[in-house]
């Protein structure tokens, strides 16, 4: 209410005041005249001040604390409703990269990318309220590492506390921040996962299962069968000789090389004469961020803004199915059962 009184006194002050010239700028040679004084006496033109960025930091606060209430909810429903609790706290690794752990390794690499996803979404949505980058990163990544630690503890209470889970829970949170505080790396990198559901997964929704345990068709986090992550480096990125013929220049800028791995018929619980098998590959990769901004570059509209910016974030953690090539791999199967997990 006083912003609008003051607004309207502004607008009546100057609408009794003497004609003056509108156009007041710095650009201007001669000087302009005060609608304030009567005399006509020239004042200095001044620069208008910037306006203060936008500080929504409590809204951003409260859009992060439900995102995480949200991932809570899930996990209780995934994980742990209708799953007895220990006789007590149980800790010991599962064996991280083993061939006869319970996941074939495939669930450490996604301890380390769920971390790096929500360290990364709560650092956007900080940034976004108002937080610096530095901040943000920071208190991002350490949230999301938090709330893993929360889960891994109570892991303690209904299978294990896994010290490999909490390792990668880290590395993840740790690359999260070090993208942010250092963009090099950024642009650089990225580790995503391509995922097509698998057959054990999808028999979960048919009532099917194997295992001692009844499967859960909500934990879509588990279908390691259908998983495949890929730590990818952008060639584009790279510096590169000046005498780089320009059709060599174009294909490097498209074109993604890493290292990949994936696990199969371990997890969800495969049939008893299924044989779980590890790969471990050197692959390549379209950059296909690179090719949504080619493809939108020049449309100036806001849903291509919009496709273009959420295309962004969501194709630096997520490769469409059959998206990446193996070209160099090795493999090797399970020698004994894995155990429950």
């Amino acid at each position: 209410m006083r912003r609008a009184l003051a607004a309207f006194v502004l607008a009546a002050s100057v609408s009794l005041a003497p004609a003056v010239r509108a156009e007041c700028t710095l650009t201007r040679a001669e000087p302009c005249l005060s609608p304030w004084l009567h005399d006509g006496a020239a004042v200095p033109a001044t620069a208008a001040e910037p306006a203060e960025p936008a500080d929504h930091r409590l809204l951003a606060a409260a859009s992060v604390g439900g995102i995480y209430l949200a991932f809570s909810t899930w996990a209780y429903f995934a994980w742990y409703r209708d799953v007895p609790a220990l006789a007590e706290f149980g800790w010991g690794g599962d064996g991280y990269f083993g061939r006869n752990t319970y996941a074939g390794g495939a669930d450490k690499l996604g301890h380390a990318w769920a971390n790096l996803v929500l360290a990364r979404a709560t650092t956007g949505v900080l940034r976004l309220g108002g937080f610096g980058a530095t901040s943000a990163a920071i208190a991002g990544s350490a949230l999301s590492w938090g709330l893993f630690l929360a889960v891994e503890v109570k892991d303690g209470f209904y299978y294990k506390f896994s010290p490999g889970d909490a390792l990668m829970n880290t590395a993840g949170a740790v690359l999260a921040a070090a993208m942010v505080i250092e963009p090099r790396v950024d642009e650089l990198l990225d580790f995503r996962v391509m995922y097509w559901p698998s057959p054990e997964y999808l028999g979960l929704w048919r009532g099917e299962y194997n295992g001692p345990r009844k499967g859960n068709s909500l934990n879509i986090a588990e279908d390691y069968s259908g998983e495949t992550y890929f730590l990818a480096l952008h060639l584009g990125a790279l510096p590169r000789p000046r005498a780089t013929p320009r059709w060599a220049a174009v294909a490097l800028d498209y074109l993604d090389v890493g290292v990949g791995f994936e696990s199969r018929r371990y997890k969800p619980d495969a049939a008893p004469d299924a044989v779980p098998t590890q790969r471990l590959f050197f692959g390549a990769t379209i950059n296909l961020q690179r090719a949504l901004g080619a493809l939108l570059g020049e449309r100036r509209g806001r849903a291509a803004r919009t496709t273009r910016a959420v295309g962004h974030h969501v194709l630096e953690y997520l490769a469409p199915p059959f998206s990446i090539v193996p070209l160099v791999d090795g493999q090797r199967a399970a020698s004994g059962p894995a155990p429950v997990q």
